[in-house]
């Protein structure tokens, strides 16, 4: 049940500090400039509804603009999700998305004006999802718990959906529209109010049958990318050298420090190489990495994950031709949560964060071969939704080019 509020926008403000418990603000440094103070811009310029503080991340942040919201299906351990957890379920509803983290004193400091924003305009439309970053997601469900939070949470463990809403800093606030659009991705934290109260005022059609029909298919939980693939790959018994995550929620992945670009994991699958310099079979498995992620670079993520000193790595790796994204954790979070006792150790993961495929590469009952992985990205559902959402837009500029030469 949800909790029910008659304040005002207001009265909010006030009340903001009013419910700040100790809990909540545990470390929470500068809370009551959480929400700042206003530019200085016409109060209705849409342009006062964007954080124009951050001029690194606005380039990425306006090119998410105006289009259909990234997928959310990468999201896993969803709380008080009654309203949906794909955009097709939530149509009809403004959704304000809360990038955050239990550890994050601002972002604490910020709930309890969420809260009172979300009991007043709940029965309104609005829907709040407070999205933790991978760090510590492991004490969000406890933390929603502990502090009777009543919208919807829901855990980034992959780092997919930071990364595709480039997220460099928290908490970051994202507005999604009752058509599924994005309209203000890295929002005026002063404007929050007013962005949704504005958009719960814009009126709302509901598609018709046909294209209900038409847009199914995207957010279906088991439309596979290719038609002809009906399932994922077999669960083997085999001896894995560490926990079996197959089937299963994959864990955080910890990545201490990139030794090349981040990637942008959104709608790919992703392949994980637990590995060493020191170790043979890591290194004599290179080659075949670098051709994975050549024959499926489009829907393919790769990364090297070594628990080694970052300049060892990069040693090795200026000496040696790998053409994959590679990341150190010395502490081996990542692997100490897989109980890995062997490298080289893979896992695969398709973008709803479930591990499809996991052991030893080299494995004689179940070896890693490319007609496994081709046969995890063809049966991912967000891969399918990746490759439509890039056709349109291809056509789209296609379009758009032929009308500008024929003018």
């Amino acid at each position: 049940m949800y909790f029910k509020s008659k304040a005002n926008s207001a009265s909010r403000s006030s009340r903001f500090h009013e419910r700040s418990t100790a809990a909540l603000l545990a470390g929470a440094v500068g809370a009551v400039s959480v929400f700042g103070t206003a530019t200085a811009v016409k109060a209705d310029d849409p342009a006062v509804w964007r954080d124009a503080s951050r001029q690194e991340l606005r380039k990425n942040w306006d090119t998410l603009e105006g289009k259909p919201a990234l997928s959310i299906k990468p999201l896993s351990g969803w709380i008080h999700a009654d309203s949906g957890t794909n955009w097709e379920a939530l149509r009809g509803n403004v959704v304000l998305i809360d990038y955050w983290a239990t550890w994050c004193g601002p972002c604490k400091a910020a709930i309890p004006h969420l809260v009172d924003l979300y009991e007043e305009e709940h029965e309104k439309g609005l829907e709040i999802i407070g999205i933790h970053s991978p760090n510590g997601v492991e004490k969000m469900a406890d933390f929603v718990k502990e502090n009777k939070l009543p919208y919807t949470f829901a855990e980034d463990r992959t780092g997919a959906i930071g990364n595709a809403l480039g997220i460099r800093f928290i908490p970051s606030y994202f507005i999604v529209d009752k058509r599924g659009v994005m309209r203000v991705a890295g929002i005026n934290r002063a404007k929050i109010d007013e962005v949704v109260e504005a958009l719960l005022k814009e009126p709302y059609t509901p598609p018709n049958q046909n294209e209900k029909r038409a847009q199914k298919p995207a957010d279906k939980k088991d439309y596979p990318a290719d038609p002809k693939a009906t399932d994922w790959p077999p669960i083997l018994k085999k001896t894995l050298y560490a926990s079996d995550f197959r089937g299963k929620q994959a864990p955080t992945l910890f990545v201490d420090e990139w030794l090349t670009d981040q990637p942008k994991q959104e709608g790919k699958v992703l392949m994980v190489d637990f590995w060493a310099t020191w170790c043979g079979p890591c290194r004599k498995l290179i080659p075949e990495v670098n051709e994975y992620q050549k024959k499926f670079g489009n829907d393919l993520v790769v990364i090297g994950l070594s628990g080694e000193k970052a300049d060892v790595v990069k040693a090795f790796a200026e000496k040696t031709k790998m053409d994959y994204a590679l990341g150190v954790d010395p502490k081996g979070r990542t692997a100490s949560k897989l109980g890995i006792k062997g490298i080289p150790h893979v896992m695969i993961v398709s973008t709803d964060g479930i591990v499809r495929w996991q052991g030893f590469p080299g494995s004689d009952k179940d070896p890693l071969t490319a007609e496994i992985i081709k046969q995890i990205i063809e049966r991912d559902p967000g891969v399918a939704e990746r490759r439509a959402a890039e056709r349109k837009a291809a056509a789209e500029g296609k379009s758009a080019s032929s009308t500008k030469d024929n003018g």
